[in-house]
Formats: C-alpha cells, structure tokens, sequence
C-alpha cells in the first residue's frame, strides 16, 4: 500500500475513526423507529462517517486531474477507489432497504458492495485468481447456511433470491481469507478479513430476523456487525505500520 503507515492506536488515527465511533453509538442508542425519516438519516451516518475516513486517509488526496487540472477525491490506487464505490453504494442501499417498494432494489445494491469488495482484493493483488486452500470450508458455508435460511419461508422467490444473494457474500469473504492466508502478517489484509467475516455474521442475521426466526436482540446485533463490518473494509485502504 503507497502512503503514510498508520498504527490503529495512534492519536491521528482516533481522530479520524471519532466520527464514525460517535455516529454509530447515536444510531444503535437513538430512539426513532426504523424506516422513519430520522431513523434512516442516522442509519447512513455512520457510512458516511467511514467514507470521510477513506478520503482522508489516503495520503496522494487530493490529486490534480490531467485533462481539466482540478482537484479530485478519487483515489488513484484501484484497491481504495473499490472500497470506496462500495461505501458510496452502502450509503444508497441503506436508504433504499428502509424504503417498502425499493427494498429489493436495496438487496441488490449489496450484492454490487461484495463484488466491489471482492474485485478490490483481486485487482490490488491481494489475492488472485481461484486457488485457495480455503474453498472447501466457504463452499460449506455457503451450503449450510442456504439450507438454514431455505427452512425460514416456503415461498420458491425467497428461496432463488437467498440462492443468488448469498454467492457474492460468500465469495468475498473466501477472497478476503485468501488474502489473509497469503499475507497473515499485513493488518490492512486482516482488516478486510474482519469486514468480510462480519459481513456474513450481519447479513444471515438480517434474513433470520425479517423471517420471523426468532433471535434475541437480532436488531442491535446485526447492525453492530454490520458497521464493525464496514469499518473494517475502510480500515483494509490504510498503511499499517
């Protein structure tokens, strides 16, 4: 990774983690209803809080552009411009999910994050290509927990939409194993691992709970993971010292 290391635990890095840190504890305290228009402007926050994170960890922004010589906050590296795109997709999805007729549109938008994830992992050479000695284990995970989820309705679409929903979950935690295991010593790595981890922790979470499957504070739980989840991907785009 090109730019400044960072350590987890240094005062810069506390700072800029603060607002997201901050914005997350609000929303899993705050009282308003999920779905309402102030329930789903603090949903986002936390988001947006780690899309700041990106920008301004990133030591080369902001850049000047060739054609038009204007600053930019795209990144310049192809691993952190992924990871960002994905957060910006979160940051819709989220509102899309809490919106009745744009819900499934929501879902979808999370299977583009997890193919943005993935390809970020592939492109920055993290890991490439299909060999993994971790195959076997995330095929069975992805087996076991579709029979799991297929047991929650009866309805044929739910069942074909948690077939195809679950493949790009699962692809890119495989990826982000992968990853770890050829680099177990890099924390950017690790920390992908973790967002990826706690992404599948989050979603199958999710479905149980809006399938009736009854699981003790799925709601709290599941958005914890899910913003420990997105944090851990931001986190993926520093220089660990």
């Amino acid at each position: 990774m090109d730019g400044i290391a960072l350590s987890v635990f240094d005062r810069q890095q506390k700072i800029r983690l603060l607002p997201f840190v901050v914005t997350t504890v609000f929303f899993l305290l705050q009282p308003y209803e999920p779905g309402t228009f102030l329930g789903t402007i603090f949903k986002v926050l936390p988001v947006l809080a780690l899309i700041g994170y990106v920008v301004v960890t990133r030591a080369q922004f902001p850049r000047k552009t060739r054609a038009i010589n204007q600053e930019t906050l795209c990144p310049e590296d192809a691993y952190s411009f992924l990871i960002l795109a994905g957060l910006c997709m979160s940051f819709l999805a989220d509102i899309f999910v809490c919106i009745p007729y744009l819900m499934f549109v929501g879902g979808l938008g999370y299977m583009v994050i997890y193919l943005c994830y993935f390809m970020a992992i592939e492109v920055d050479g993290r890991h490439r290509g299909w060999s993994s000695s971790v195959t076997w284990l995330y095929g069975l995970l992805y087996v076991n927990t579709f029979l799991c989820l297929r047991g929650t309705t009866d309805a044929i679409g739910m069942e074909l939409f948690f077939l195809v929903y679950l493949v790009p979950l699962f692809l890119v935690g495989w990826k982000a194993t992968s990853a770890l295991e050829e680099n177990p010593s890099d924390r950017a790595v690790f920390m992908g691992f973790v967002g990826a981890s706690l992404f599948i922790v989050s979603d199958c979470l999710t479905i149980s709970h809006h399938m009736g499957y009854p699981v003790p504070f799925a709601e709290f739980f599941y958005m914890l993971s899910y913003y420990c989840a997105q944090c851990g991907w931001a986190l993926s785009t520093s220089n660990f010292k």
